[in-house]
């Protein structure tokens, strides 16, 4: 199942054994459609805007009038790969019709970053989802929706994507979307079920692994999850708050297991949900992407409190991950949100964890790390607000930015 490091053109120099581990290193950009783009007008999030739940895009520079100098941008900074979303809800705004525009958009885009030596990763599903097919169709939920329509979605990309993909991600953090919006409330369609959120992990699930078993063999297939440290609220008096414990517990039962359990053992494990039998996903995907978000805090009545970036803590988990995939390649994933812009804080952050990426990549299965959202643009939840990328909207580089291009370990 191991593959090594999948890039578009081998890099010049001394060949791979005589290379230094921080030279083989994967570095990678990941380009969120929404984030530099917008919602698609056709999304659920476009909704979710309107019924203000999530802030709007005002302030957001036009990616379709920069993105060639981004793609150059992006590469000086020494990236060898790129993930890039290509939206269902720009491709597909109206069920069964498809934009033409947009579909040419990306393949340039696609072929731009090739010829920049970057490998290209497609991202199917990040966050948003057509309004027809979330709102109107049941999303991943519905099984019809899940075992027909997805499929033919996926079928369909490949037929006219495939030529200019050397990887593939089916969904961006699908567990971490699915407990957003069902225990959250913190995106369509907005509920706090406990149930209804492991009905969704699990249905999150078996959407990935039908997304792999359609495209493996075509391209490397990657598995793109969520990891970070769950914490119980701390009781006043010292120890974990009891009111809290079993609402972490919740948590990870939904945010770990349910992946790891299913690609490792064939067993999908989801919250309190009866273990379903998952034997053909055993052994899937030929890689797993781990994106390291900070600890939270688990609250009595179930609310999350984050704590800003940390990276020790988020370094052992992507151990602990690369423990149990030690049959996968691994790659780390982080942004800078959270992390102060004041001078020393994020290049001593970048230069922390690509550290810590390489020292893992000597040890274990990990093969790179993958910068999320490399240029400001939108978040989900605070709009404009909030600047985690290595190059401003106005597309000048950062201190974080120069660290992250001229790391050597």
């Amino acid at each position: 199942m191991r593959h090594p490091p999948t890039t578009a053109q081998e890099p010049a120099g001394a060949p791979e054994e005589e290379r230094s581990v921080e030279q083989r290193l994967e570095k990678g950009v990941v380009v969120t459609a929404t984030e530099l783009e917008g919602p698609a007008p056709a999304a659920d999030w476009s909704r979710w805007i309107d019924l203000g739940r999530a802030p709007g895009t005002t302030g957001l520079p036009s990616f379709e009038s920069s993105w060639r100098e981004d793609l150059e941008q992006l590469a000086a900074l020494g990236a060898t790969a790129i993930q890039v979303t290509l939206e269902w809800a720009r491709i597909e705004p109206v069920q069964g019709r498809h934009d033409v525009e947009a579909v040419e958009f990306r393949r340039q885009l696609l072929e731009e970053a090739r010829n920049h030596g970057l490998a290209t990763w497609a991202c199917l599903v990040d966050g948003a989802l057509p309004g027809w097919f979330s709102d109107d169709e049941g999303g991943f939920e519905d099984e019809r929706s899940r075992t027909l329509l997805w499929p033919r979605h996926i079928d369909w990309v490949g037929e006219h994507f495939g030529d200019l993909i050397d990887g593939w991600v089916p969904q961006r953090e699908p567990l971490t979307w699915a407990v957003r919006r069902y225990l959250l409330a913190e995106a369509p369609p907005g509920q706090r079920d406990p149930r209804l959120a492991a009905e969704a992990v699990r249905a999150a699930v078996l959407a990935d692994g039908e997304a792999w078993r359609l495209l493996r063999g075509t391209a490397p297939v990657a598995t793109y999850q969520t990891v970070r440290p769950i914490r119980a609220e701390a009781a006043p008096g010292g120890g974990d708050d009891v009111r809290a414990r079993p609402h972490a517990q919740h948590l990870e039962r939904l945010l770990w297991h349910p992946w790891l359990s299913a690609i490792t053992e064939g067993r999908l494990i989801a919250g309190d949900l009866a273990p379903l039998d998952v034997a053909q996903l055993r052994g899937a995907f030929d890689r797993v992407v781990v994106e390291l978000r900070p600890a939270v805090d688990v609250l009595a009545d179930g609310r999350w409190r984050r704590h800003p970036p940390e990276v020790d803590p988020m370094i052992e988990l992507l151990r602990r991950a690369a423990d149990e995939l030690s049959e996968h390649d691994v790659v780390a994933a982080g942004s800078l949100a959270g992390v102060p812009d004041d001078g020393r804080a994020r290049p001593d952050h970048v230069q922390a964890v690509l550290d810590a990426t390489a020292e893992a990549a000597a040890e274990t299965s990990v093969v790179g790390w993958w910068q999320s959202s490399p240029i400001d643009g939108y978040h989900w939840g605070a709009g404009t607000e909030v600047d985690p990328g290595l190059i401003g909207r106005d597309r000048r580089e950062s201190a974080g930015a120069r660290t992250f291009r001229d790391h050597r370990g």
